[in-house]
């Protein structure tokens, strides 16, 4: 018996198998008397349990949050009472799919304001109206404007290599949420991928700028700029091809959060990809490949220590 004592990883898989049968319904009564004596039969198991369910209730609380939406009444909702359940039922309903399919692909909502989406699997070239070619990494987003002499791009999702054309001294502009990066002719790399922005110059000279720094900071070759709530933070970045390594299908990093990276991963993973815990929280380093983000999972957790459980084919979770 355990008293004091932690689960142990065993427990904890036996923990996530149990909550996946039991959220999925498919357990019969002889599984519903096994599952009772398993649970009953340390502190350890039912430790692991509760923290599985734990786990899962921060997985599943946007879901709840939006089926939990109510509509106002109005003047017609009033004439029309006698239906109001049935329709009730009707929109929360549509609410928790509208949900559930937005937490396998968070991505359709940026689709519908992009011009150009690349698939999960390929970096693809695209060749601008003003001639610059701009290099898209794979789950990439991108809104363009090249009309009445505009040379503005957003990217909404996703990362991108620029190969920006001199025009009579006409400025491009990149856009990413609240930053934009103003040049004229020059080689330059931008991550939008976890909802900040990172910028760094392989050839010429960029102007970077936020909300929070009008003025901004002018970056030239080999640098590179970080863009926080309140500040600009220039480094030189000396070797650029960490940066650039997800051309050749990898992600590099050095001393980043393991939800950070994971975040990065879930970009191009088919399903959700997640980490939890104080997992979450520790730093790790290396090059992963993209190609095999399953592979890249379980190289992360084997080198922080960490569980990976599989409940589908679109959720999966570092713990």
């Amino acid at each position: 018996m355990q008293d004091h004592h932690e689960p142990t990883e065993q427990q904890k898989d036996q923990a996530a198998l149990w909550h996946a049968k039991r959220a999925g319904g498919s357990l019969s009564a002889a599984d519903e008397v096994a599952f009772d004596a398993w649970l009953n039969s340390d502190r350890g198991n039912r430790l692991a349990f509760d923290q599985m369910r734990v786990l899962w209730a921060q997985v599943e609380e946007p879901a709840r949050r939006v089926s939990n939406v109510r509509p106002k009444i109005g003047m017609l909702g009033i004439l029309s009472s006698i239906r109001s359940r049935r329709a009730l039922g009707g929109l929360v309903g549509t609410a928790a799919i509208a949900c559930g399919i937005f937490l396998v692909n968070p991505d359709i909502a940026t689709n519908m304001y992009a011009d150009i989406v690349t698939d999960k699997a390929t970096v693809t070239d695209i060749d601008l109206p003003d001639g610059s070619i701009v290099r898209l990494a794979a789950n990439s987003a991108l809104a363009t404007d090249f009309s009445s002499g505009h040379r503005e791009v957003e990217l909404l999702r996703g990362q991108a290599f620029f190969d920006v054309v001199h025009r009579n001294g006409d400025p491009f502009r990149v856009h990413t949420g609240d930053v934009s990066v103003r040049v004229v002719g020059t080689r330059f790399n931008v991550d939008y991928l976890s909802g900040n922005t990172v910028v760094a110059v392989q050839e010429g000279a960029v102007r970077v700028s936020s909300q929070a720094d009008i003025d901004g900071v002018l970056l030239g070759p080999g640098q590179q700029v970080a863009v926080g709530l309140s500040s600009l933070i220039v480094t030189d970045a000396g070797n650029l091809e960490p940066v650039l390594s997800w051309m050749q299908g990898r992600l590099s990093v050095r001393n980043v959060r393991v939800d950070d990276l994971v975040t990065r991963l879930d970009n191009l993973a088919d399903g959700r990809v997640v980490a939890f815990g104080s997992i979450a929280t520790r730093k790790i380093s290396g090059s992963f490949p993209t190609t095999d983000i399953a592979g890249s999972v379980e190289t992360i957790a084997a080198a922080v220590g960490g569980t990976v459980v599989r409940t589908s084919p679109w959720l999966t979770v570092i713990y």
